[in-house]
């Protein structure tokens, strides 16, 4: 009776399996995140048509996302990175010929309905955005259904996850340096002694630079340094960073090493 049982169970496991492949996705940071695409083998390159078998398509270092696919080089041009206690988002530009996406599709959106049986690691919604004509995309994942608006696709990505979708490319689908920019709240994400937070009432805000297309890539986080950066619309705690070349600035070391050297001129 038991073998019987055990094997009635086997359809059921590969479906589970082939739902899990490719399925979870995870944002970790500015370099470090994935996004839903078509499956590598989809002759269908439309994101609405293919929302229901899509994939997640990572870049650096998202351990959690099981099985997925690595993000196509020079896709991603633009991350804005924001974390709050109650979501974690990227938003930005992207190339979509790098991922053979048909450049004049509107785009559509991802979700937990669709694919099925999809997921954001360590959350329990995402809302998952890509837009080839406006060459931007959006990632947010949460765990409530009002921060994490599935039914209002058609809007776009920039009002159902206002961000930063700032990024080098132009009209003509040519880009300069791919860029990234980072915020983060204080009170998720437990800032480091150089980092600097202050309190306001506003949403976060993001101080961006350009970097290398390797750096945009790299599959180490970005130390936990940050200045700090008031900000507008949330009670948070915010320190904002700001990557260069794959080099975090450290403004609050440098005032401090300057208050010493007054401070020894003054003696």
């Amino acid at each position: 009776m038991q073998l019987k049982t055990l094997l009635a169970s086997v359809p059921m496991v590969m479906t589970l399996a082939m739902q899990v492949a490719g399925q979870i996705s995870q944002v970790v940071d500015a370099n470090n995140f994935c996004v839903y695409l078509p499956p590598p083998d989809s002759a269908n390159r439309n994101i609405a048509d293919t929302e229901w078998n899509a994939q997640a398509f990572c870049m650096g270092n998202t351990p959690k996302a099981l099985k997925a696919n690595k993000m196509p080089d020079g896709f991603i041009q633009s991350a804005h990175f924001v974390v709050t206690d109650k979501y974690i988002q990227v938003t930005g530009q992207i190339d979509p010929a790098k991922a053979n996406l048909n450049v004049t599709d509107e785009g559509g959106q991802m979700d937990v309905a669709a694919p099925k049986g999809s997921s954001c690691a360590d959350w329990k919604l995402y809302v998952n955005m890509i837009e080839p004509t406006t060459k931007t995309y959006c990632m947010r994942c949460c765990n409530d259904k009002v921060t994490c608006n599935r039914g209002i696709s058609e809007k776009g990505c920039a009002h159902v996850i206002p961000g930063d979708y700032s990024g080098p490319m132009t009209g003509d689908g040519s880009s300069s340096q791919p860029s990234v920019s980072v915020s983060v709240s204080s009170s998720a994400s437990a800032a480091s002694s150089s980092s600097s937070a202050v309190s306001s009432s506003a949403k976060p805000s993001s101080s961006s630079s350009s970097v290398p297309a390797s750096s945009s890539a790299s599959a180490k986080s970005p130390a936990a340094s940050a200045s700090s950066s008031p900000s507008a619309g949330s009670s948070d705690q915010i320190s904002a960073q700001s990557v260069n070349g794959g080099i975090i600035r450290q403004p609050a070391l440098a005032v401090t090493v300057v208050a010493m050297v007054a401070t020894l001129f003054a003696q």
